[in-house]
């Protein structure tokens, strides 16, 4: 286990940071973030921050029930060897070196090789009896007379006694005196339970295997932010800066967009945590980011969704005028620490629904409570997200929290072409997934009927019109011809013309000034047409009028001016560790010269099928690979001691270069042991 490094045993848990590798402190600090910020000046404050409770109460919520199980019994005995642990508890050996393994490496355990002890703040928070047993008293009882003694008491007091709580009001032969208070020794108590420091655990929940569905529901966000911003780019929303968007607000825009209320919330949360819609005054409106987002690739568009959602204190599904308010700035403590916990213990290749979530959330973080109540919560997000279809997890979540770039990978491409079907009723049927291009040609003519992963447009007249300007009936045609399955109707194609030959009003984009009397003369200087005794107009864009009055001395005022939504200032979580700011953390910590220059020995070809278990053998026994890997547009060979495998993506220290590196395992060609 990783503590074999240690050439002798640490007096304290400081001796002990001291004394473990560049990688098993990266590890340390992937495991416990919350000892990034600050950073630490040197090991001794790593250390004591290690120990503070806060800290340490911080990292058990991350504990699943045979760490905490073992942890307990560390508590129990103070000290010990992994064989101690073993014989104590009814689980798999194996499993109890692994979390062993973790826990120390967690600085939760220090010591060892032999011997481990727990942490002070750790041990504290089992109480004055850990595993239900009382002090040792070093006194061997007799078996017999135990047993005998033990027959006395009633079978409910008995098993509280000896399982949960050694302390009893009354004096008994087999009880100890201690005090004002009887207590049923610790020797007393194993006996009756066969040696065991806790009963049997519940096994971990299993759910039923399933196929892991296709990737188009990622597409469901994509698609409703880019509704959302379409609709709003029409007509803002109105918006109260205490209290969001209104109830009947809310209801009003999904009925006119033909869209649910539920969906529409996820829709508009989505926009606002990342940025592309915002208030100003008393709308809210598109920002400045949201053109550059709707031009982007749709791996793009859900990465920076789906980023800013990992990031956000904010619950989509819960956000009503009752409750969070929509587009407010409320938030709910630790939601997106919590998200992040449930979709790393998310089965993989498994049909279950919120309540089977629960039960394994249950199993994995048993004291991460107010997670375990949000777990119906993050279940029906993960649903309108398109990471959970036909309560199966898709690819894309299986690699999220930790690789948002490699799980937007499984986005299906945009329909670019061929992907309409135009009616002689002058509908259109389209997948949401359709390109942007398509997306806006739809908005142009048509409305939306029907919303889901097929949606429904209705050709609309006036829209229809409006789009004639700048274009001709032949333009229209052969755009939408390209981006139709079927030949376009004959009745679509006399509707096109029909609105071609109308001639469309014209409007015209002015600004309209009105000033005093004694202004006029500047005004008419300045270029503005008067229209009225006191009223100019011009063509020129507010901003530019409103700078040309000011050089010229006026004072101006545009009450019914709308600039770009500024976007709202989220609550969000502390952002995950990086590699390298690991690396430059554990670089300063362990000497900028923690680097070495050994001549690579020949490597064997890594075979992708294979390369995951001889990882995952390295970071088992503490042992350095050599790596021949791709990386920047260059092959690199590295001297590195694995930290962690997750999601098929290695994260180690590289002896070679001093800094931590993260790669897929696909991208490793060659690897070779370090002797």
């Amino acid at each position: 286990m990783a503590s074999s490094a240690l050439h002798r045993t640490p007096r304290s848990l400081a001796d002990d940071l001291r004394a473990r590798t560049p990688g098993q402190i990266s590890r340390l600090l992937w495991l416990r973030p919350d000892l990034m910020s600050p950073w630490p000046t040197d090991l001794s404050q790593l250390a004591r921050r290690t120990a503070e409770d806060t800290s340490v109460l911080e990292a058990m919520q991350s504990l699943n029930t045979i760490e905490l199980r073992v942890l307990e019994v560390f508590a129990c005995l103070h000290e010990a060897t992994a064989d101690q642990a073993i014989s104590g508890l009814p689980d798999e050996a194996d499993r109890v070196r692994t979390a062993i393994e973790r826990l120390w490496a967690m600085a939760l355990l220090w010591g060892g090789p032999d011997i481990h002890r727990i942490a002070r703040a750790a041990q504290q928070t089992f109480g004055p009896f850990p595993c239900g047993l009382a002090p040792a008293s070093h006194v061997d009882p007799d078996p017999a007379l135990v047993r005998s003694a033990a027959g006395d008491f009633d079978e409910s007091v008995l098993r509280r006694l000896v399982w949960r709580d050694p302390v009893h009001p009354e004096a008994h032969p087999i009880l100890t005196a201690r005090g004002e208070q009887f207590i049923l020794p610790r020797e007393a108590a194993l006996l009756l339970r066969d040696g065991a420091y806790l009963p049997a655990a519940q096994p971990e929940p299993e759910h039923p295997p399933a196929s892991v569905p296709a990737g188009h529901g990622l597409w469901g966000p994509i698609a409703g932010v880019r509704y959302v911003l379409t609709d709003l780019a029409r007509e803002p929303l109105a918006w109260n800066p205490s209290r969001g968007v209104s109830r009947r607000t809310l209801t009003d825009r999904a009925e006119s967009m033909s869209v649910p209320v539920d969906d529409l919330v996820v829709w508009l949360e989505l926009a606002a945590i990342t940025g592309l819609i915002g208030p100003t005054q008393d709308w809210v409106g598109p920002s400045s980011a949201a053109r550059e987002w709707l031009d982007s690739e749709p791996a793009a568009m859900w990465s920076a969704l789906i980023r800013a959602w990992l990031d956000s204190d904010r619950p989509l599904v819960a956000c009503r005028p009752d409750d969070l308010g929509c587009l407010t700035t409320a938030g709910r403590l630790h939601c997106s620490l919590h998200r992040t916990h449930v979709l790393r213990v998310w089965p993989r290749q498994a049909s279950l629904d919120a309540e089977g979530l629960t039960q394994t959330l249950a199993w994995q973080r048993p004291r991460m409570h107010q997670a375990l109540e949000r777990v119906p919560e993050f279940y029906s997000e993960a649903i309108r997200l398109g990471l959970v279809n036909a309560a199966v997890a898709t690819p894309a979540l299986s690699l999220l929290p930790d690789d948002v770039a490699s799980a937007a990978s499984s986005v299906p491409p945009a329909e670019s072409r061929n992907s309409l079907i135009v009616q002689p009723d002058h509908t259109v049927i389209a997948p949401s997934w359709v390109d942007s291009r398509i997306w806006r040609l739809l908005q142009d003519i048509a409305v939306l009927e029907s919303w889901g992963p097929m949606t429904m447009h209705r050709i609309d007249p006036i829209r229809l019109r409006g789009a004639m300007v700048g274009r001709s009936a032949d333009e229209l045609l052969d755009q939408m011809t390209q981006a139709s399955k079927t030949p376009i109707p004959q009745s679509i194609d006399y509707l096109i013309r029909d609105a071609a030959r109308g001639s469309a009003v014209r409007v015209y984009r002015a600004t309209m000034v009105e000033s005093a009397p004694q202004d006029a003369d500047t005004l008419r200087d300045l270029g503005l047409t008067q229209v009225g005794e006191q009223s100019f107009v011009t063509d020129l864009p507010v901003d530019v009028v409103n700078s040309r009055l000011l050089a010229s001395g006026l004072t101006t005022e545009t009450p019914d001016h709308r600039p770009v939504g500024q976007p709202l200032e989220y609550p969000g979580a502390t952002p995950l560790p990086d590699e390298h700011a690991v690396a430059r953390i554990v670089g300063h910590l362990m000497g900028e010269d923690a680097h070495t220059d050994l001549t690579a020995p020949a490597l064997v070809p890594a075979r992708p099928e294979s390369m995951a278990a001889v990882c995952e053998a390295a970071i088992a026994g503490s042992t350095n690979l050599w790596l021949e890997y791709a990386a920047g547009g260059e092959i690199r060979t590295d001297l590195v001691e694995p930290v962690e495998l997750r999601s098929g993506r290695l994260t180690a220290w590289s002896l070679t270069a001093g800094r931590t590196v993260a790669l897929p395992i696909s991208q490793i060609a060659a690897y070779g042991d370090a002797q």
